[in-house]
């Protein structure tokens, strides 16, 4: 064991780079001899992997440039000129950035005292970015082999991974969501955004060995980037040479290689988890046509995170088999359904593919073709908890494919001028098919045997399919004059959407206990479906699109300073959406899609080379931008006009309190009266999402300042800043009982004890609700790294610090409006306040280390890898719990809002003082004064003052502020072992990735304990009792003493897990 804690790693070189383009690279330098410019010398820029090279000659300034290149390398730039001894260098170039290579030319005559004088590859700095290779991928520590963990080696990134998955990755304190993931300058993101994690895939949707190289930018000045709030991801692909190469790789990562202990008590996981990757690249014309494929596989099963007795899950909640098919008999007698035992593992497989060609057509256009596809499956739901226990019949396949096919054509059109058209489709279908079948009602028994039981389908499973198609088409040019480069560009995005989603369209069931499930009585019933009665007619089918156009100058004042000015503009439009005539009757305006709006962005980089040490770079501007395309999706699904609710007002007499008591018709899950309901004419029950007139595309106001130092020593040192004032897009209902302001819902005045707003809602699942932009939040994040090489670059030392203070209104955390709306804490949700965002990482420690060592000889390396973080806990806060499905209570039990509003129980707690007259302790405050009423007002104080540390807000509402879950604490480890292959060149690779070093040195450390994502915690029952709260209660099944934060710990994240690999290198 010890000698694992010797092992060193990985660490990244934290440089800032300007960005300028999208897919290609620049590089340009000037020529002098005796501190006078070269006129008219030789510049020969050649890609040595594929021997493709261009020719440049230096201006009357001694300047050269070449732009449209191939990101990576290595390159090799010769200089020559008559009379003049000639020099040549090496440079990698990066994705989007200008590297700058200058060279002094000595006489010929002067021979004998030749000292080469070319300077190192510098860039142009103009944003903050971190730029990772194809060979520090492959060392970074990662299990997975997802992107997730080389991304994380970005100081401003925080990878969210607590909840096995439901990773995110949030860049800057940024909405996960928002980041842009572009492969090849495809955006490979999940573009309607129902993934957590951004990827357009359940896993990395990409394999490592196809990845050349990776930049994540934080605020780049080209106005070539858009549509993104925390950063671009960056990624180039492996393309072809003129040798044939290519690997094997295999990876077990299951069950063997994990831990099977944790603070002291056994832990039996069942988990199998392997994968293979293949590559192979090589010339298909030499020197003209190349190729480059990959192709990876990987199987997972993953055990529960909550199981009963037997299950295997991690957690074993006190429930046995018998006690399941007790209930499933029950089931299966009274309502003709089996809702099947207890569920299994997740399972899920990926598959990705990629296919690169690269033609050279002749000295002046170069073009090139990238495929890639990424489908997979997984088995997911049915996640019980602590409280509750799902059956396996609320399980179903999740399904997702995306393929993408794009070509860019890259022309010199003259010496000065530089062509690029580009052009790629991306087609995604996502589907969620039960195992019990489509038709199938969701079911819950409030308590059987201690626990909430589901069984069937959830509500969104019932009708739930997406197609989408992005087609994009972009054409630039860039034009070199003397000191400056002025690029100009159009692009056209348009989004082809189809989406079937109808919550709850098999119905859903409700019985308060197991006894009421026999007798068949049913607590509640509900419903909604087509107006037509083919769900197909409810389907959301449009299109939308974005346009932009813009122009950059980026001005080389001197060699010491550079500056950027650019302007871009974006128009936004979209396709109609069907008029809800009640609705626009009610409101005085349509309920609206996407309709028309624009935005202007203006950016400045000023990037100044303070001396031979140091340099500073500084960017402001503004960026759009971007939005799940499922909250524009909501509009066109959710017009009223397609969609209803069951409402008995529109079927009298119609029995849903009883199963003996409903009647169906051939094959219908729906009772007859219940579809009779729906689709009765004047029934427009259903809920309403509209874009609101008033909205504007949100967009960010962004500086971003980086300093860079050699310090003595030769430490590297970058420091950057980074501020965000950013419009948030957000919903709000005007559905409220009052009045309209135009569009914008006025307040009621209609208070609780405390002040804060009582709404007028009567419906359930019918509420009115529009996206609309709100100014502002903000977000501040300052960021250190110190790193240094030594023994001649074998070994380097990283050590970075961010720290982040993240506001926001609301951090829209979910894909439906009424969860969007009601998902984070607020004390009044249709006017929030600024707070602190679910997404801050407020400290974040990264410390890597790589070590290169030659035990075995100089062709046999082992390297070792370490990566260290320490992040701060998310923000934790107090709330009620407002769940209720009653309209006559929801005054009293949910500050006026609707079931389908109130039930994620997010309303902000009030914290009462001692005698406080708002509060009262005793069941609707009928014995106040009593032994009981002061011991719980005496329970309830020491709970919100000292045990929650909220004594300083007595007699206020609890801020999201409050407090933050458990800091996160993580080790990781990898060790590469090289030798030699079968033919020369050829490489045999061992790899031992292994993440929580920590657990795997004692089993009580590395624990990874958290809290809900968006960090409420309902602590009290909310009621309100003749103008007074009353605390008599706790929210349902909340454990003040036990654990009042609600604290779950994920065990598989907690282990130590492993993975061997082998790879075979050629």
């Amino acid at each position: 064991m010890r000698h694992f804690l010797r092992l060193s790693i990985i660490s990244i070189f934290l440089s800032p780079f300007a960005i300028s383009q999208e897919l290609t690279s620049d590089i340009s330098g000037t020529v002098t001899s005796n501190g006078s410019a070269v006129v008219g010398a030789t510049v020969i820029i050649t890609y040595e992997p594929t021997n493709s090279s261009v020719t440049k000659v230096t201006s009357s300034n001694g300047k050269y440039f070449a732009g449209g290149l191939r990101p990576g390398g290595p390159y090799k730039v010769q200089v020559s000129s008559s009379g003049l001894l000639g020099q040549d260098r090496s440079a990698n170039l990066v994705v989007g950035e200008t590297s700058r290579l200058s060279f002094s030319l000595s006489s010929m005559d002067s021979v004998d005292d030749v000292v080469v004088t070319g300077s190192r590859v510098n860039f142009d700095k103009s944003g903050f970015t971190t730029t990772i290779d194809a060979e520090q991928i492959a060392a970074a520590p990662s299990v997975s082999r997802d992107l997730a963990d080389i991304l994380r080696l970005n100081p401003l990134v925080a990878i969210d991974n607590e909840e096995d998955g439901e990773e995110s990755i949030s860049i800057g304190g940024a909405h996960p969501r928002t980041n842009d993931i572009k492969v090849d300058g495809v955006s490979f993101n999940d573009d309607f955004g129902l993934n957590s994690n951004g990827y357009p895939s359940q896993r990395s949707p990409i394999n490592f060995n196809a990845v050349d190289q990776l930049a994540v930018k934080v605020a780049p000045v080209s106005v070539e980037y858009s549509q993104f709030r925390g950063g671009v991801i960056d990624i180039i692909t492996k393309g072809g040479t003129n040798e044939f190469h290519g690997d094997v790789s295999y990876f077990d990562r299951g069950d063997a290689f994990m831990g099977d202990s944790l603070e002291g008590k056994p832990v039996n996981i069942e988990k199998e988890d392997t994968a293979i990757e293949l590559s192979l690249g090589g010339p298909i014309v030499k020197d003209q046509l190349f190729f480059f494929a990959t192709y990876g596989s990987a199987e997972i099963a993953n055990p529960l995170a909550y199981g009963a007795v037997g299950s295997g899950a991690e957690n074993i909640l006190n429930i046995t088999d018998a006690q399941i098919q007790e209930i499933r008999a029950a089931a299966i007698a009274v309502v003709g359904r089996d809702p099947l035992g207890g569920a299994g593992s997740t399972e899920s497989e990926q598959e990705n593919m990629t296919l690169r060609l690269d033609w050279n057509i002749d000295d002046k256009n170069r073009l090139t073709y990238n495929y890639k596809e990424v489908s997979g499956d997984q088995v997911r739901g049915a996640q019980s908890s602590r409280n509750t226990l799902a059956l396996a019949s609320g399980t179903y396949l999740k399904t997702e494919s995306t393929k993408t096919n794009s070509f860019h054509l890259v022309s010199d059109l003259t010496a000065n001028l530089i062509s690029e058209i580009y052009f790629s489709n991306k087609e995604t279908s996502t589907d969620q098919i039960s195992p019990v079948g489509q038709n199938y009602p969701s079911f819950r028994i409030d308590d059987a045997f201690g626990y909430r039981v589901d069984f069937g389908p959830d509500i969104y499973r019932s009708a739930n399919d997406l197609d989408t198609t992005t087609d994009f088409f972009k054409v630039k040019l860039s034009y070199y004059m003397d000191s400056h480069k002025i690029t100009a560009g159009y692009e056209n995005t348009e989004y082809d959407n189809y989406n079937l989603f109808i919550v709850n369209e098999d119905g859903s069931y409700r019985f308060a206990d197991l006894a009421n499930l026999k007798t068949g009585t049913i607590k509640s019933y509900s419903a909604s479906g087509s107006k037509s009665g083919n769900i197909n007619d409810a389907a959301a089918i449009f299109k939308y699109e974005q346009t932009a156009m813009y122009i950059m100058d980026e001005y080389t004042v001197s060699d010491r300073l550079k500056l950027t000015f650019g302007a871009r503009y974006d128009k936004y439009e979209g396709d109609d959406t069907p008029t809800n005539e009640s609705f626009k009757s009610t409101y005085g305006f349509k309920n609206e899609g996407i309709a028309g709006t624009s935005l202007l962005n203006l950016r400045l980089g000023i990037d100044f080379v303070i001396d031979d040490v140091s340099d500073l770079n500084i960017t402001y501007g503004t960026f759009a931008s971007k939005l799940p395309g499922v909250w524009i999706s909501n509009a066109y699904s959710n017009t009223g006009v397609n969609i209803a609710n069951y409402d008995p007002a529109y079927a009298p007499g119609c029995n849903t309190s009883t199963v003996s008591g409903m009647t169906f018709s051939g094959t219908n899950v729906k009772p007859d009266c219940v579809i009779n309901s729906i689709q009765n004419p004047l029934n427009v029950s259903g809920k309403v999402d509209f874009i609101a007139p008033s909205f504007d595309w949100p967009s960010s106001k962004i500086l971003n300042v980086t300093y860079t130092r050699t310090l003595p020593y030769d430490v590297d040192f970058v420091f950057t800043y980074l501020n965000s004032e950013e419009e948030e897009a957000l919903y709000k209902i005007i559905d409220t009982g009052y009045p309209l302001i135009g569009d914008q819902p006025t307040v009621p005045t209609e208070k609780a004890p405390d002040g804060r707003p009582i709404y007028g809602q009567t419906g359930s699942n019918s509420y009115n609700a529009g996206l609309y932009t709100e100014c502002c939040g903000e977000r501040e994040v300052i960021s250190g790294t110190l790193s240094k090489a030594f023994r001649d670059g074998d070994t380097r030392l990283s050590v970075s610090y961010t720290g982040q203070d993240a506001q926001d209104r609301n951090a829209m955390t979910s894909s439906t409006s009424n969860s969007n709306y009601g998902k984070v804490g607020a004390e009044d949700y249709n006017n929030r306040k600024l707070g602190r965002s679910t997404y801050e990482t407020e400290h974040r420690l990264l410390a890597t280390l790589s070590s290169k060592h030659y035990f075995f000889g100089s062709d046999k390396p082992t390297q070792f890898n370490l990566v260290f973080t320490r992040e701060s806990g998310g923000p934790k806060y107090p709330t009620f719990d407002t769940y209720t499905g009653r309209a006559s209570d929801y005054k009293s039990k949910a500050f006026g809002y609707e079931f389908s509003l109130n039930d994620d129980s997010s309303s902000l707690l009030y914290i009462p003082t001692m005698n406080d007259a708002l509060v009262c302790y005793s069941s609707n405050c009928s014995a106040e004064g009593t032994a009981d009423a002061i011991a719980r007002e005496a329970e309830i104080i020491n709970l919100l003052h000292n045990v929650f540390g909220l004594k300083d807000f007595a007699g206020q509402i609890s801020p999201r502020s409050a407090g933050s879950f458990p800091w996160q604490s993580s080790l990781d480890m990898n060790i590469i072992q090289k030798l030699p292959g079968l033919r020369a060149n050829d490489q045999f690779v061992i790899t031992l990735a292994l993440e929580n070093v920590l657990n795997f040195i004692d089993e009580d450390k590395g624990i990874v304990n958290y809290g809900y994502y968006s960090g409420r915690i309902p602590v009290m029952d909310l009621k309100i009792v003749d103008g007074k709260y009353d605390y008599s209660r706790y929210a349902y099944r909340y454990d003040a003493t036990g654990n009042p934060f609600n604290i779950s710990r994920s065990t598989t994240q907690s282990l130590w897990r492993a993975s061997l690999g082998f790879q075979y290198k050629f």
